[in-house]
Formats: structure tokens, sequence, C-alpha cells
């Protein structure tokens, strides 16, 4: 289990900015559970950077430092949770960068030991890590580079290809490039999320988050320079311009423009059955 949070603004903006003091506090203390590192992708102009860490975000210098003072015109932030049996080093932080696009993945793809059946082997070489999720990313990128697609065809394609051959519990996923940002809403709904590990830390933020929420869904909030989208855990009223994203779809917000149009994917996960929740994870 991770958090997602991706952000276009004009002009660039800060995380803690597009937040705001209070949201920003709330997002960066999730990571006193999802502890295994933090990513950040940032477009600024035609470059698309990536700066990661295994350490966990509300107690690094380096995120905090990151968060306030880089202002992005599109962004991805990433709060991770390892799965089991994948290894917390920063290969396997997200967001991954390929191409010139950064990719950050919220979920499970099953059985670990056969996603490298997603890839040709000249995308296998391209991997830099062990997870699903770059195996995901490397398989989208294909598809728009060896079939000539754009990349909501392509989301599509390879979403219905791993629902039809794997048991994913979760294909929620932030894709940013030079053009836009991309984020898929496509997940099992009766995946709920795994017991957060036991001790006083974990009962403090409880009481600061909204555990309670379905941690697969994703809210997007649009105001007149900037539209955030992210998954659950910290408070996102309606009240506050929060409106959920559609299940099953893909929501791509133009970086020049601040357009949202909202596609349906056409592809529902089926109960990822024997899949433990302990697995459930990113």
């Amino acid at each position: 289990m991770c958090r997602l949070l991706g952000w276009v603004a004009r002009p660039g903006r800060s995380l803690r900015n597009v937040l705001g003091e209070e949201s920003f506090a709330a997002f960066a203390q999730l990571s006193r559970i999802h502890a295994d590192g933090w990513g950040l992708a940032t477009a600024v102009g035609p470059e698309v950077r990536v700066r990661k860490s295994t350490a966990r975000a509300a107690s690094d210098p380096e995120f905090l430092s990151v968060a306030t003072d880089v202002a992005a015109e599109g962004a991805v932030a990433h709060l991770r949770w390892a799965s089991p049996g994948l290894p917390v080093e920063e290969a396997n932080s997200h967001p991954f960068l390929h191409g010139g696009a950064a990719f950050a993945h919220n979920g499970g793809i099953y059985p670990l030991d056969r996603v490298g059946e997603l890839l040709s082997p000249a995308s296998r070489a391209r991997l830099r890590g062990t997870t699903d999720s770059e195996h995901f990313f490397l398989a989208l990128l294909a598809e728009v580079e060896e079939q000539g697609v754009d990349l909501p065809t392509a989301v599509a394609r390879v979403a219905g290809r791993i629902a039809a051959d794997f048991r994913p519990s979760s294909l929620n996923a932030m894709l940013l490039t030079t053009e836009a940002l991309y984020v898929l809403n496509c997940h099992d709904p009766s995946v709920q999320p795994p017991a957060a590990p036991a001790g006083p830390t974990v009962d403090d933020l409880v009481e600061q988050v909204e555990e309670a929420a379905p941690y697969y869904d994703l809210r997007y909030r649009r105001t007149g320079s900037s539209v955030v989208v992210a998954s659950s855990g910290f408070a996102q009223p309606e009240g506050g311009g929060w409106q959920p994203m559609a299940e099953n779809s893909l929501l791509v917000v133009d970086r020049a423009t601040l357009r949202v149009e909202e596609h349906p994917l056409g592809v529902e996960l089926v109960p990822a059955g024997a899949a433990s929740m302990g697995d459930q994870l990113r």
C-alpha cells in the first residue's frame, strides 16, 4: 500500500504550496506508516526529473526541502510501503523514470514471479529494479513505442492484458510526461487495506488521517491555477472542492491548459481471491 499525489499548476508550485500547510502536514505524516521511502517527479518546461530516497519522508530533511522549494508545472509524489519480498532500495522506489516520463503505482500484480511475461527481452533490459510496478510502466512505454499508439490507448491495452492474464489488486497509477499528467483509477473494490503496524506512532496517526477511507479511492480538486489528484488517507472534503474520480477510468490533465479529460477505461478487475492482504502493498 502506498500513497499517490500528483498535480499540474500554472505557474509552477511546490508540493507544500499546492496542498496548503495543513494538508501537506497530513500527507507527510502518512509516511509514519508508508515508511519505506519517498519519491517526487517534477516537470519544469520540457524536462522531467525524479528525486527519491528510501528514508521516511516526514523525518527526511531532503524531502521537506524538495517539497517546499521545488516549484513544478507538473509533479507526482509517492510514499512507499513495500510489498513483502520486494527490497527497500532506491532502484525500487517510485516514481520510475524512463524515456522522459515518470511513473508511480499503488497496488500489486500477481503472481509476482510471472510479471516478466509483460515485457519483451528488449524491455526487460531497461529494468533498474525488481518491482512489478516498473514492469507495468515499461509495458506501457513499449506499447506506445512499438505499436505507435497514444498513451490512453496504451493504458487501456496494457491494463486489459494484465486484468486478463494476472490477478492484480490495483493498477492505480500516475504517469507524468512533458505534455500531461495521466492518472489511472483501476482497482479491485473488494480489497481492503492491510492492518497497520502496531505502536503508539500509528495510534497518533489514526487520529490525524482518514484511515477508514478506502485506500484505493482517488479524488481530484480543480482551481483556476491547479489540478491536484490524490489517493485517500488525508482529509479531502467535498466541501473543499475534492471530487471522486470515476472507477475504471483514466484522467488526463493537460500541462499547458489545465484542461481535464476523463476517459472510461473499459477494464474491470476481478477480485484478487487468493492474494493475501499482506501482499496488497507497493
